[in-house]
């Protein structure tokens, strides 16, 4: 294990998230979402496929038992990019990364509500925080639409709501294809179904666009691909559960590059509540790594399995990451803070 190593690829890989996330916003307002969704798709299959040609998996990203399976997880994963993508053209760059964040909460009631697994006390009382959290992120938009500035912010934060929520249920899909798919499959023909869905929109009017936007485009999806790799190699040098709470780090970047570029300042009630759901994420994760470790017996049921992919989940809070992990994955550490030689599969 090699933690500085992974806290910087980690970091890294919040940087290329959030490049990806300007690059949308610069284009947002000029070229349609669908066509957005197909150029981060397909050119980001090109850091994808030579990273797996590199590490030798490309047959393992080939083959699969579950076509269909990967065509409704690409489907729901496509709706909640295309969401996400949609709501950069209403609201500031930091404000729809920041709503991002609440992907992990509502995997933890989907695990609940579609998985069967029992929630303890303080989960809700976590989740409570988290959703307090939302309403101050929300409040802004209802606000501002009352003063007459028109139903933009209100229509992008519901947008990127939405698509936090739906990213959360592809984490549930995610979990049954990991019962015969391998993560390169899951991860190359996510890109593959995200691809296609952005091509079918092409006669809903895609623009022709000029040089700068074209290479806007090209670079958008460069950059979500190398944030994936990024953001999977610091897992292999350091545990989830050390990694997950640097993601968070896309808003200060995402705040940063939206001052700088956009001159967009992110309301102050919005990073509050950004604050309390972030909060509510670190504890989450916090918590079950602390369950995990004190547990020396292994638990078959959902709520076993459950809880060790919390970690995980929060690690992939990206609304256009394939969320991909099974539970023996996740690796453990004894007490002394050693990781335990557990198998980790790649989620690309």
């Amino acid at each position: 294990m090699n933690a500085p190593a992974g806290i910087a690829l980690q970091i890294s890989s919040t940087f290329f998230f959030a490049i990806m996330s300007a690059l949308v916003r610069f284009v947002a307002d000029d070229v349609p979402s669908g066509q957005v969704v197909f150029a981060r798709s397909a050119f980001g299959l090109i850091p994808l496929v030579i990273w797996l040609l590199w590490k030798r998996r490309m047959t393992s990203a080939l083959v699969t038992r579950q076509p269909l399976g990967h065509v409704v997880r690409g489907l729901v994963g496509v709706s909640a990019m295309w969401l996400s993508f949609a709501a950069l053209a209403f609201i500031p760059l930091a404000e729809a990364v920041a709503f991002t964040y609440v992907t992990p909460l509502v995997a933890v009631l989907l695990a609940a509500v579609l998985l069967g697994e029992r929630v303890p006390a303080y989960r809700w009382a976590v989740l409570g925080v988290g959703f307090a959290g939302i309403l101050l992120m929300l409040w802004p938009s209802f606000t501002h639409a009352s003063l007459g500035s028109g139903p933009g912010p209100l229509i992008g934060a519901a947008m990127a709501l939405v698509g936090a929520v739906i990213a959360g249920l592809a984490v549930t899909q995610v979990r049954h294809l990991t019962r015969t798919e391998t993560s390169e499959a899951i991860v190359f023909y996510f890109s593959i179904v995200a691809s296609l869905a952005g091509l079918a929109t092409l006669p809903l009017g895609w623009v022709v666009p000029d040089l700068r936007t074209s290479l806007v485009l090209i670079a958008t999806g460069i950059a979500g691909g190398l944030g994936q790799i990024l953001m999977t190699t610091a897992t292999r040098y350091a545990p989830a559960s050390v990694v997950a709470p640097l993601n968070y780090a896309t808003l200060i970047w995402a705040t940063l590059f939206g001052v700088l570029a956009f001159g967009e300042w992110p309301d102050s009630l919005v990073l509050i509540g950004a604050g309390a759901v972030v909060s509510a994420g670190l504890v989450l994760v916090w918590r079950e790594r602390h369950g995990l470790r004190a547990s020396t017996l292994p638990q078959t049921g959902p709520s076993g399995e459950a809880a060790k992919l919390v970690a995980v989940i929060s690690q992939r809070i990206r609304v256009d990451d394939p969320v991909v992990a099974r539970p023996e994955d996740c690796a453990e550490e004894d007490e002394g803070g050693k990781e335990l030689p557990v198998r980790r599969a790649s989620s690309g």
